[in-house]
């Protein structure tokens, strides 16, 4: 089966592409059955361009249109193992999130995710940073996560009520990156499972780990928590370190 997908300019990460997770969570969707679902994305993902999507009994690509067709994104479903993680608190996460950096300071002060130049109701406004110690002090070698709060708005919930689960994707996209803190890295592969999808009238605890290098590649853990403690959804990323001139090499 082919269908059609476009990628909204709303949902950027890169100034011209797709936050990758934000993608990548639509077409997750495509796996109804699936536990969890593993995207690599292959090529930068184009915004406000048709895309065709392709359902096989293997899995799921994603490919541009017209005369050269590009591979942009594959999919399969996957098993994933549910990570031991804690959430520090939503107090936590408030303190950590305030010592973000500002969009003088950021690579991609527009991203949908993490951008602090987006505004409220705009992007997410994710804005993960270096747990604290009760003092106050960063200190990222006793505390290796980062944190932050997410206060979702009611245009990212679906007929249902609850959170979309593109949405969820995106929240857990960012965090990694700076739980790595390599840049200029991009997002490579993003394997995630959700475990419940809330309304958006609660604040949500959002963290990311780093899981190890492998030259290039960078390896990361992410998860959301509701404001009682209880995990909502979780991911494991693959970044690649980049030459700011040169693309990634495809995984």
């Amino acid at each position: 089966m082919v269908r059609p997908l476009r990628i909204a300019r709303r949902f950027n990460g890169p100034h011209d592409s797709g936050n990758g997770g934000y993608s990548a969570g639509l077409v997750a969707q495509l796996f109804p059955a699936a536990s969890a679902v593993e995207v690599t994305l292959r090529a930068p993902i184009p915004l406000e361009q048709d895309l065709s999507v392709e359902t096989t009994p293997s899995g799921v690509s994603v490919t541009s249109t017209g005369d050269a067709p590009t591979l942009i994104m594959s999919a399969r479903a996957i098993q994933l193992e549910t990570p031991d993680a804690r959430s520090p608190g939503l107090e936590a996460a408030q303190v950590a999130a305030q010592t973000y950096r500002g969009p003088e300071d950021h690579v991609l002060p527009h991203c949908f995710v993490c951008g602090p130049a987006r505004g409220v109701g705009d992007g997410l406004r994710i804005f993960p940073d270096w747990l604290k110690d009760p003092a106050g002090v960063e200190n990222p070698n006793l505390f290796p996560i980062v944190a932050a709060p997410w206060q979702p708005t009611p245009d990212l919930a679906d007929a249902s009520g609850l959170i979309a689960p593109e949405f969820m994707w995106a929240a857990l996209d960012c965090p990694g990156a700076f739980a790595i803190d390599a840049e200029p890295i991009l997002l490579g592969r993003m394997s995630a499972r959700i475990l419940a999808r809330p309304s958006t009238d609660a604040p949500i605890v959002v963290i990311a780990w780093r899981k190890g290098q492998d030259r290039r590649k960078h390896f990361a853990g992410s998860a959301l928590f509701s404001e009682a403690g209880d995990m909502l959804a979780f991911s494991e990323q693959t970044w690649i370190q980049i030459d700011a001139h040169a693309p990634p090499k495809e995984l």
